[in-house]
């Protein structure tokens, strides 16, 4: 099994690289979980036979006054050594601490100690040990290995009681610390030969101190105080239930029996974990996620706090709630609080998870100690009343665990970001430094780079920074370009230089000048030239044709010549009347002008710019199919759109017609569903996501998601997620289906294939690449519309990233996002996309899922692409086959988009004329 071990099971989804440091880490849960349970069954009996019951609540207090020392060296230890260095010297120093204890004679401040004792083993070596799995693996990972790791913490604690329930029979109770001690040792042992790197961070001794680290942690990472929540309200619920278990068994059962029955009952409650463990929390994990798992332990200690406070507070009906808190706070509950601190920086992890695992869990205990410590004291105490305490906390836990996803989402989207994977952010408007940038490329030489600058810069609001200068430049269409602009604005300082233009030696700059005049009312007869071109001729004279007469501007006498001047001079004048109409307001006079200019039309960039601004200005509704014909001619396409919008539902109706229409040429309908995306409504929106439904061009369909995506994300549309999402998921769906017959051809090439072979299968491999890189972009781009707030693009980087944790976090977040029914097999489809599987074993979790029945062999692969509806792919496997098979077959591609066949396979000694198209395959 290639990237995993074959003996394990198949279930069990461990990778090669990853085994040596699961059993370290499995085996040091293992003997860490079996030592503090033998230390635990100790201590309760000793401080339940030695405490009274209405004292038991300064074992708490105790516990909290030490453990906050103890938890600041702990970080501090973490910060100088590294996590295993200060794991193993806790390690020693707690079995150094038994040894101690084992010698001291037994009263009420020994048996104090000893549960201080276990209580520190717990709250700072057990805390430790998960901190270094944090920094060994990533939150991928953790998913699939955290069962593992949480079975070895419950096994421990299953084979600590029973070793614990087996001892007490011929030993006494005091014993246990020296085999917890021994233990502890052991452990210490195991640890010290792991080689592993644990993350370690520099050492840097003039930082504050711990506490301060802890703080500042806090503040830098919001989601760290979410977690700090849930864990005094999970603690606060675990010590109340703990003490209301205390209390009740120290006032029902005699003391010679409480040593048993403690260590009976943690033996069963143990074993009861550990099923739970492997057989309910790694399926619940995957089933519902985190944040939904999270909930599962406090909802059913609800539904049994509410069973024990109508009971009457029975001693059978508290040892049943606090089984069902023992069986799932060290499995459920276990597994999913180091889940969510995984997405959270390793450096502030590190900082910070001592202290909420340690400190604050003890300050927590010491407060709710203290006062079930007072409340004791002052006899208020009864069984009814610790029922309904117990159950006031546990559902604050659950109110503080249902409320966690939306935070949950949030860090693993700040995690997403912080990984840097966009190398060119799309900002709009252009920031400060970029447009710095634009405006060092108006100097420049080259028109084209001039041009594209003025456009960069216009699009963006900031043609302020366009100087007026620039109409000093020497080619003419900057200053077409640049007059265009200017005259579409406010400014004034450009008219000076503008007027200087209007005797420009090119006719159509003089056409220009005179047009961004006339925008500002400053054109005056006089300062035109006494000689001018056509076209300048025909713009003055319509435009006093159009001041100093109330009819026809078609009928005027210097203007009715001017519509019959034959050659180019005639189209140059129609030109600068057609720029006329365009620049007028809407004017009824025009009508007949513009329609006798549309019949005269020319096929030019200027006669397509100028119809579709006059169509613009006059609401000629009737010029809409011309327009949607000429949004093939790519340098005015922009401006042909901007009428066509402008002119509304007729003009969305028509473009939405063409695009239906699957007789128009392609190189038309491509263009169509970007131009409907620039209308902007929902109606809009609803036609393009049919025809991502319905078309069945591929490239047509790309277009029509691309416009979806613009129009909803510009307009904050809201569109049917679950629609989207089928399509989304559809998309997945090829993207195996290619993948699989990728995976056929592997990493290298067929042997023994002759030049020629290895070529065509150089091609179509490359042409499967694409394809599978053109299906996934889909597919997220999709997403991205179903979840338009979420920054799905980064999301799709991060999945491709060849940084594992970024994988691992792009992963956990469409986890946590995608947790309805509906989306389950969207979900495990994307989640197979993220992981780092071999591509072999991901097309074999992905068929399960998909339905798929991915190709055997290369030859079965190769049958299937020759047999693809897709004509370009068909045609170049059947090309391949046929070069493998020695057949003197070649390929001939269409020269334009949209133009005739594709691809055509044509037999040596035939012409293309002749061979026709082969249907994606040669004869057999």
């Amino acid at each position: 099994m290639s990237g995993r071990t074959s003996w394990l099971p198949r279930f069990v989804d461990v990778r090669r690289d990853e085994l040596r440091a699961l059993v370290t880490v499995f085996t040091v849960l293992l003997l860490l979980l079996t030592a503090h349970t033998i230390l635990e069954t100790a201590r309760d009996a000793l401080v339940l036979t030695r405490v009274p019951s209405h004292a038991l609540g300064i074992v708490y207090v105790a516990v909290a006054v030490c453990a906050l020392p103890a938890a600041a060296l702990a970080a501090h230890a973490t910060e100088r050594f590294g996590v295993r260095q200060a794991l193993i010297g806790g390690l020693v120093t707690g079995a150094a601490l038994l040894v101690g204890l084992f010698f001291v004679p037994i009263h009420r401040a020994s048996a104090v100690a000893v549960y201080v004792t276990s209580a520190l083993v717990g709250a700072v070596l057990v805390p430790q040990f998960w901190n270094l799995l944090g920094s060994i693996f990533n939150v991928a990972q953790a998913r699939r290995l955290l069962g593992i790791v949480g079975a070895a913490g419950v096994m421990g604690a299953a084979l600590g009681s029973t070793t614990a329930a087996t001892l007490l029979v011929v030993v006494h109770v005091k014993t246990l610390l020296l085999v917890s001690s021994g233990i502890l040792l052991v452990t210490a042992g195991v640890l010290g030969r792991m080689h592993v790197d644990d993350g370690r961070p520099t050492p840097q001794p003039a930082e504050a101190l711990p506490s301060r680290k802890a703080t500042a942690a806090l503040r830098e990472e919001p989601f760290l105080r979410r977690i700090a929540l849930l864990v005094v309200v999970t603690t606060a619920a675990g010590l109340l239930l703990d003490y209301f278990f205390k209390w009740t068994v120290a006032r029902t059962v005699p003391h010679e029996h409480i040593a048993a029955l403690v260590a009976r009952y943690y033996a069963w409650l143990n074993g009861i974990s550990l099923v739970a463990q492997l057989l309910l929390t790694g399926a619940l994990v995957r089933r519902v996620g985190v944040t939904a798992t999270m909930v599962v332990t406090p909802a059913l200690l609800v539904l049994g706090g509410v069973g024990v406070l109508l009971a009457g507070a029975a001693l059978t009906g508290v040892l049943v709630l606090r089984g069902i808190d023992g069986t799932l706070r060290n499995s459920v509950n276990r597994v999913t609080t180091e889940l969510v601190y995984l997405p959270v920086p390793q450096r502030v992890r590190a900082r910070a998870k001592p202290f909420i695992d340690g400190a604050l869990v003890r300050v927590t205990q010491a407060v709710a100690g203290g006062v079930l410590l007072a409340l004791g004291s002052a006899n208020y105490l009864s069984p009814s009343l610790l029922a309904g305490i117990v159950l006031a906390a546990v559902a604050a836990w659950m109110a503080v665990a249902l409320t966690t996803r939306r935070p949950y989402l949030a860090v693993l989207r700040h995690a997403i970001a912080g990984d840097a994977l966009l190398t060119t952010p799309e900002l709009d408007p252009i920031d400060l430094e970029s447009a710095g940038t634009l405006v060092e490329y108006l100097a420049s030489e080259d028109a084209g780079v001039v041009v594209g600058a003025m456009n960069a810069l216009a699009r963006r609001g900031r043609e302020r920074l366009i100087p007026a200068l620039v109409l000093l430049h020497e080619s003419p269409p900057v200053l077409i370009r640049a007059l265009a602009i200017f005259g579409a604005s406010r400014r004034e300082d450009w008219l000076p230089r503008a007027r200087r233009l209007l005797t420009y030696p090119d006719d159509s700059v003089r056409t220009a000048a005179a047009r961004a005049l006339a925008l500002h009312g400053r054109l005056d007869a006089a300062d035109l030239p006494a000689e001018v071109g056509p076209r300048l001729h025909a713009y003055a004279a319509l435009q006093l044709a159009l001041a100093l007469s109330e009819g026809e501007p078609a009928e005027d006498p210097h203007v009715a010549p001017l519509l019959d001047m034959p050659g180019e001079e005639g189209d140059e004048a129609r030109l600068g009347l057609l720029a006329v109409v365009a620049d007028a307001g809407l004017d009824t006079r025009l009508a007949p002008l513009l329609q006798v200019l549309e019949a005269r039309a020319g096929d030019s960039r200027e006669w397509t710019e100028g119809l579709a601004a006059a169509a613009e200005s006059q609401r000629a509704t009737y010029m809409i199919p011309l327009l949607i014909a000429r949004l093939v001619q790519r340098d005015s396409r922009e401006i042909v759109r901007r009428a066509l919008v402008s002119l509304g539902t007729p003009a969305m109706d028509e473009v939405w017609a063409a695009l239906r229409d699957g007789t128009r040429e392609r190189r038309l309908r491509v263009h169509l569903p970007n131009t409907l995306a620039g209308f902007g409504t929902r109606a809009a929106a609803d036609m393009l996501l049919e025809c991502v439904e319905t078309e069945r061009d591929g490239f047509v369909r790309y277009k029509a998601i691309r416009g979806l995506g613009r129009l909803t994300s510009a307009r904050r549309l809201t569109m049917d997620r679950a629609r989207i999402e089928r399509l989304s998921y559809a998309n997945l769906v090829e993207y195996f289906r290619l993948l699989g017959l990728r995976a056929a051809f592997g990493s290298s090439p067929s042997p023994a294939r002759t030049p020629d072979a290895a070529a065509t299968e150089r091609l179509l491999v490359g042409l499967l690449d694409d394809k599978l890189r053109q299906s996934l972009e889909r597919a997220f781009r999709l997403l991205k519309i179903a979840h338009p707030r979420d920054d799905i693009h980064r999301v799709q980087l991060a999945s491709m990233s060849e940084d594992s944790r970024a994988r691992a976090n792009a992963s956990e977040f469409l986890d946590a996002l995608l947790r309805k029914r509906d989306q389950r097999a969207l979900r495990e489809l994307l989640l197979i996309v993220a992981d780092d599987l071999p591509i072999q074993a991901r097309v074999a979790r992905a068929a399960g899922i998909a339905h798929l029945t991915p190709p055997a062999t290369r030859d079965a692969a190769l049958t299937a692409m020759t047999n693809d509806g897709d004509a370009v792919l068909s045609a170049l496997a059947s090309l391949h086959a046929a070069t493998v098979a020695g057949k003197p077959w070649r390929m001939a591609i269409g020269g334009r988009l949209g133009e005739g066949p594709p691809v055509e396979l044509i037999s040596a000694g035939t012409s293309p004329s002749s061979a026709g198209t082969q249907e994606g395959r040669p004869d057999a």
